[in-house]
């Protein structure tokens, strides 16, 4: 029996999926990125971190599909993702509050795709519970249909202890995340910024605009950054997961009177 190979229609897109002569039916990773609204980047880093994560390395393989371009049929091997665990690593990808501001789309797919995509899939291949029974008899495997489901319950209970696990870590990780503030070398970088900023909208510090106004400029800026990131009343203070944001801050800041 070949590989099958199929492209399932989802939320607008396509999940391309293969069913392997073993009955595994596994998820082209870097379709599904780019279909979520990833770049490029960032799906060449989910493919780098499912080959490296403990539960995921396991659970992954590059398969060889031929594909229709144009008039020309292509050959290439892909990394695929294992059914079983395609909802495990969707739900690693970490869902910020920046990536909701920047690419709402995006942030809103990877939603639908960590609820619905495994479903999605595995009913493309087995749409129902006979036919499943039917492919194992027609493969051999119908005395280990029982030993295979106690397998099977077994790695959801795995799963389900992964699961928790990297919940309690995450919460951990949150509660010192929310605690720390900007390093020296992070302070001295934004200090750097908004120097360059207030001297480029006072034409230079050897301008007279300069010499009059900078001071009230650097106050009204730092007291704006403070208040849009709710630094209380240091700056310094500053939450580290909000540093490149506040690059992006002082890079178009203009001076508002109080």
């Amino acid at each position: 029996m070949n590989q099958e190979i199929r492209e399932i229609p989802f939320d607008g897109n396509t999940l391309l999926g293969v069913k392997t002569p073993d009955g595994k039916v596994w998820l082209a990773v870097r379709k599904c990125c780019l279909d979520i609204g990833l770049s490029e980047g960032q799906a060449r880093k989910q493919v780098e971190n499912i080959q490296t994560e403990a539960v995921l390395k396991s659970n992954c393989r590059y398969l060889a599909i031929v594909q229709t371009e144009g008039t020309r049929e292509v050959k290439r091997e892909q990394l695929f993702l294992n059914e079983e665990v395609v909802t495990l690593w969707l739900a690693k990808i970490t869902l910020t509050d920046r990536m909701k501001e920047k690419n709402p789309k995006a942030y809103d797919t990877l939603i639908k795709y960590q609820l619905k995509a495994a479903k999605v899939l595995h009913k493309a291949f087995y749409a129902s519970e006979e036919q499943k029974f039917t492919f194992h008899q027609s493969t051999g495997l119908d005395g280990e249909i029982v030993e295979l489901k106690q397998k099977l319950d077994m790695t959801v209970i795995q799963l389900n202890n992964v699961e928790e696990t990297l919940d309690y870590q995450n919460e951990k990780f949150n509660a010192v995340m929310d605690n720390m503030t900007l390093t020296t070398v992070q302070q001295g970088k934004l200090q750097r910024a908004v120097k360059e900023r207030v001297n480029y909208l006072l034409g230079g510090a050897h301008s007279r605009e300069y010499k009059e106004n900078s001071k009230m400029y650097f106050i009204n800026l730092w007291n704006g950054l403070k208040e849009r990131f709710n630094c209380g009343s240091r700056w310094q203070d500053l939450n580290p997961k909000y540093f490149n944001e506040a690059f992006d801050y002082i890079s178009t800041w203009e001076y508002t009177e109080n």
